[in-house]
């Protein structure tokens, strides 16, 4: 799933842009921030958070996570090869 502080109105402008988004998209919208502050991503100087990617285990351990910070770019390719190694 993807989580952001964004509304759910934004997720779906936002998704409306790709195909074949199979996944749930949930707001962290109100209160604005709890699921970010949670795992520690919250950004509290800028009121915002990070820009981060947490792989969670069917156990709910945290497997693996990586921030490329606000203005930061993801690399989907690697983050594929990531969940193949942790499959």
């Amino acid at each position: 799933m993807g989580i952001s502080i964004d509304s759910k109105f934004c997720h779906k402008a936002w998704a409306s842009g790709f195909a074949g988004i199979s996944y749930p998209l949930l707001a962290d919208f109100h209160p604005k921030g709890d699921v970010a502050k949670a795992y520690g991503l919250w950004l509290e100087e800028a009121g915002i958070g990070d820009r981060a990617t947490v792989f969670i285990g069917k156990d709910g351990i945290i497997k693996w996570a990586e921030s490329v910070g606000p203005g930061g770019a993801r690399q989907p390719m690697d983050m594929l090869k990531k969940c193949q190694e942790l499959a």
